[in-house]
């Protein structure tokens, strides 16, 4: 019989694949519309999500940047967020920082500035912990201001730079600012400080991002970041001294080398405001003076400010939203926001990147292409953040896919989470960089060497590395995938008990989004061979429990059997969530689980019995199922809970972490009605957005030439109910509908119950 996803495609009268094939109908566009920038950035809180376990970075950038000017707080040892919304005191203002993430001991959060007013060895006695109240501050997109100890400290960014503003108080005899190489979420290992002029330092510091990979790897160099700064005040430095601890250093020729150093630089602060300008670099010294001195020098604060939240307005402008409350407005755009930090560009200014796969420092020409960064983790942005993108920010997904493949080319492998430091990170399970690969293909994104990308995705889903985990805990520390999945078709659960059978789960959806990549290129044997692969998750499933359940590799299914167990065989997760993950069969899974009926009544009692945690991506898909087993206006029901009850407009705002956007690219994603329950195929599943109408302006060649508009009129009784969807006057035959559709523009309406 023909291919499911062949079916699929005939009943939404669309090809799955972006490429024109002989036959298909030339999509509808309608006339070209200019983009109108408004200043959508007053609907952004970025504080939204700092308390609880959000981790969101609150203070400047610009969309990918690699800079992220943020306060840096004081909190237990181990934590991940610079900033929490609970903190009490800063320690001053850190410019390297990830987007959500969880864990402990790693983050970057380095490079921290302070600046104060008093003496410098009372301050570092306190290990410069500075209180501050909520009153004074402001966080704006590209803008963050609060202030401490009676200076008023402002941040702004540019992609490789951070300009900081300090007004002291009228009665201080003069102003400071400490620069200290030694505060960073993971370990410090050396540095340098040198002053070269009466206005400029500059230097570096090494860092150990993740002090427990590297102790457990130990022959393979991995985590080790240097850091290279370009550091000017506007005026003349009436002192410079340096300290480690609180211990003053003698520095007769104006360097001082060594971790945990601190610089501290006197001037005058009297006439005006204060301007620090910082220009940051990952290839060398001389390289970050080049990126100060092309994005910062002799430009005054508020230019860049005003050039910070100018590229945040018309990132923004792409989604205009009309018909909602300004609390979901609020909520929406700051999603939408925080889904635009990650990944990083980290292609400096030049043209040159750093990389480092391999375990050695490079240094690349990007001839022209974005070398993205810090996607941390991809087993958490392939589910929301990446779909989110082909849609709204659709112009970085080629350079995206190349940066994945460098990855294979310097180092072997495609990482499964990128940084800025040497090796991989390792860190999350399966493949995950196979569906983002997979879905920007299938959804048009091709400039990259696509033979290289299906070397690339054989490598990584036939082989895997030799590693010290490899025989207990074989899903921590591998590169690729381990042999015992390849040998059995599942992973047996003394290969990791910790998550033996969600790793079965996750390598069989990567083994489907590379058939469909297959597919794609007209591919079919390689299709058919990865097809039949996906079809693993049946090994995991046992009929007689009903349940996704770890076995041994002799076949034998390991007892006895919990399903609500949250450490045993399936990661970050229970048996209950994993058991409905396959995405990419669901109505394989549905049949398993007993027909549609059966499998609707499971979703209600999992949801019924609290099963459902929204706050880890695992559970991400679970609502959409029900659309899958016929009853489409339960899955708008449960993402309207989802929406409403979990997320919102304060500090603690975000149900979880944010993990690289990917959380909050969930809410983005429910609020236009849309979702990609299957990252790969090239389909959208709709439920009903919050909005009355969303315009969302496509890209054409370099121009935002054609609209796509999202149209959902309310009646006066506010009844919900789709009685019909319709793309262009034509109505779907199911609540799904294909990407090339959406991405051609076109009029998508849904008619709900007394509005039509």
């Amino acid at each position: 019989m023909p291919h499911p996803r062949l079916l699929l495609a005939a009943a939404l009268g669309t090809s799955l694949a972006l490429s024109a094939c002989a036959g298909d109908p030339a999509p509808k566009s309608p006339a070209p519309t200019p983009l109108e920038v408004e200043d959508l950035a007053t609907w952004v809180d970025p504080l939204i999500g700092s308390a609880g376990s959000g981790n969101v970075i609150v203070g400047a950038l610009v969309p990918h940047g690699m800079v992220r000017a943020s306060p840096a707080g004081v909190g237990e040892h181990g934590r991940i967020a610079a900033y929490r919304y609970g903190d009490t005191a800063l320690r001053g203002f850190t410019h390297t920082h990830l987007e959500g993430p969880g864990g402990s001991s790693n983050g970057y959060n380095e490079l921290l500035l302070l600046p104060f007013a008093g003496e410098a060895a009372a301050l570092l006695a306190s290990d410069h912990e500075v209180p501050f109240d909520h009153a004074t501050e402001v966080a704006e997109p590209g803008y963050y201001a609060v202030t401490l100890g009676g200076v008023r400290a402002e941040l702004t960014a540019t992609a490789h730079a951070a300009a900081h503003r300090y007004t002291f108080p009228g009665d201080a005899p003069v102003g400071r600012a400490l620069l200290d190489l030694g505060v960073a979420m993971g370990r410090a290992d050396d540095g340098l400080v040198e002053q070269i002029d009466a206005r400029t330092l500059r230097g570096w510091a090494r860092y150990q991002e993740h002090p427990l990979i590297a102790f457990t790897l130990p022959e393979s160099p991995t985590g080790e970041a240097i850091v290279y700064f370009h550091l000017t005040v506007d005026r003349d430095l009436t002192d410079v001294s340096y300290y480690r601890s609180t211990h003053l250093l003698d520095a007769p020729d104006g360097r001082v080398a060594g971790a945990d150093t601190v610089a501290v630089v006197s001037f005058d602060p009297a006439a005006a405001p204060v301007t620090v300008r910082l220009g940051v670099s990952f290839i060398d010294m001389d390289q970050a003076r080049a990126n100060h001195d092309a994005e910062l020098a002799d430009v005054p604060f508020d230019a860049v400010h005003a050039a910070a939240r100018a590229r945040w307005n018309a990132a923004l402008s792409r989604v205009k939203v009309e018909g909602a409350d300004d609390a979901t407005r609020r909520t929406f755009y700051t999603a939408l926001y925080h889904s635009l930090f990650q990944p990083a560009d980290y292609t400096e200014v030049g043209g040159r990147f750093h990389s480092a796969f391999d375990g050695a420092h490079h240094v690349h020409d990007g001839g022209g292409r974005s070398f993205y960064t810090d996607d941390w983790c991809m087993w958490d942005t392939y589910r929301t953040l990446h779909p989110l993108g082909t849609l709204v920010d659709p112009e970085p997904r080629s350079d995206i896919v190349w940066s994945l493949l460098h990855g294979y080319t310097e180092g072997g492998w495609l990482p499964k989470c990128t940084w800025h430091a040497t090796g991989y990170s390792r860190v999350m399970t399966g493949n995950p960089a196979a569906a983002i690969i997979a879905d920007a293909y299938v959804k048009g994104a091709r400039d990259y060497d696509a033979d290289l990308a299906w070397a690339a995705l054989e490598h990584t889903a036939n082989a895997d590395n030799d590693n010290i985990g490899q025989d207990e805990l074989c899903g921590y520390l591998n590169l690729g995938t381990v042999p015992d999945y390849l040998r059995l078709g599942w992973v047996p659960a003394a290969c990791d008990p910790d998550q033996a059978a969600s790793m079965t789960l996750e390598y069989a959806y990567a083994d489907w989004t590379i058939a469909r990549f297959a597919e794609a290129r007209s591919d079919a044997d390689g299709a058919a061979r990865y097809d039949a692969r996906a079809a693993n998750w049946k090994n995991q499933w046992n009929p007689e429990t009903g349940f996704m359940q770890a076995r041994d590799a002799d076949g034998a299914w390991l007892t006895p059997f919990d399903p609500d167990g949250y450490a045993d065989y399936f990661v970050e997760a229970t048996a209950r969530i994993f058991s409905f993950f396959v995405p990419h069969d669901v109505d394989g899974l549905v049949a398993a689980m007993g027909g549609p009926a059966a499998t609707r009544a499971r979703l209600d009692a999992f949801f019924a019995d609290g099963h459902f945690d929204i706050s880890n991506q695992p559970s991400f898909h679970i609502p959409w199922l029900y659309a899958r087993a016929g009853d489409p206006e339960a899955t708008r029901a449960r993402v309207v809970r989802v929406l409403d009850e979990d997320f919102g407009d304060d500090p603690d705002g975000l149900p979880g972490n944010d993990d690289a956007g990917s959380t909050s690219a969930w809410y983005a994603l429910g609020a236009l009605g849309l979702y990609a329950l299957a990252p790969g195929d090239g389909v959208w599943d709709l439920t009903v957005p919050r909005f009355s109408r969303v315009t969302l302006w496509l890209p054409v060649g370099d121009d935002l030439g054609r609209t796509l508009v999202i149209e959902a009129p309310r009646g006066p009784g506010g009844d919900e109910t789709v009685t019909a969807v319709t793309f262009d006057g034509e109505p779907l035959p199911a609540p799904r509908i294909a990407h090339t559709r959406l991405a051609a523009g076109g009029v998508l309406r849904f008619h709900l119950a007394g509005a039509d």
